[in-house]
């Protein structure tokens, strides 16, 4: 019996998901259709063909659990991001000449501009800060369905996102490298570890556990159909790494009613 374990980068996963502009209906049926598609490679490149009996122990999904946490309606949070904001030239300039586009008057002053100038970043940097914390809300809600729809899933919130708020930026940590270790320290319990992942930082993990006379597929989601081969979501040297690739087409999933069109506003 050949042990089975599913590893999912859940960011990559919506990300591919949003690539190929799919919403699957049911995880539990979209992850059985993985793993099958997964058996025939594996079957065939690895034993040449023919199956031998196969056995999922788990799917591990790796999810973003957290967000760096800003109090912008409290004096203290707002004094920082001012003299962030003042130590900053380019993002001065920038909102300065929108605060003189704003104001009727031709006579404003420079503190009246540099006012309004901090007025509206401010009140940009919020809206985006309150829509990514609705968005990692949202997230703890997706990941709680999926987990509450079948027996073989876990969700680790492990991921964290470091917010650079006034650049509006984000910067995710702690996926990759859970998954990394669980892919090393789980490996007695499987034979073989599929990965859904677009990182690279994985590969070490795979060349560890490779030595442990361990076996790894990458799956690899394809838009178009058969025999279509160029992916976007992983890495050239993490497919490099993996024992075999799983494609698993935008067509395929449609045509078998296990994903349909995602709407704009759907996480996956």
């Amino acid at each position: 019996m050949t042990r089975f374990i599913i590893f999912v980068d859940g960011s990559n996963l919506t990300g591919s998901l949003k690539y190929l502009n799919l919403r699957v209906k049911e995880y539990g049926t979209f992850l059985n259709y993985i793993l099958k598609q997964a058996i025939d490679s594996w079957s065939s490149s690895v034993m040449g063909g023919g199956y031998g009996q196969a056995r999922l122990i788990r799917v591990l999904w790796y999810a973003v659990g957290s967000i760096d946490i800003w109090k912008l309606d409290e004096p203290e949070s707002k004094n920082q991001l001012l003299d962030w904001f003042k130590s900053d030239k380019d993002l001065q300039r920038k909102y300065l000449a929108l605060a003189g586009s704003n104001l009727s008057s031709t006579e404003a002053s420079p503190i009246e501009l540099a006012s309004e100038a901090w007025r509206l970043c401010f009140s940009e940097i919020s809206t985006w800060y309150n829509q990514k914390k609705k968005y990692v809300d949202g997230l703890r809600d997706f990941h709680f369905g999926v987990s509450s729809g079948t027996d073989f899933i876990d969700i680790i919130a492990c991921g964290h996102l470091k917010v650079d708020i006034l650049n509006k930026n984000l910067y995710e940590k702690g996926i990759d490298t859970s998954l990394a270790v669980d892919m090393v320290t789980l490996a007695d319990i499987y034979d073989v570890a599929l990965i859904i992942s677009g990182d690279a930082d994985s590969i070490p993990s795979i060349q560890r556990i490779k030595h442990k006379g361990k076996q790894a597929g990458v799956i690899e989601f394809i838009k178009g159909y058969p025999p279509e081969k160029r992916g976007r979501q992983s890495s050239s040297k993490l497919k490099a790494a993996a024992d075999f690739i799983v494609p698993i087409y935008e067509s395929e999933l449609q045509q078998k009613g296990i994903a349909t069109k995602r709407n704009s506003d759907s996480f996956t």
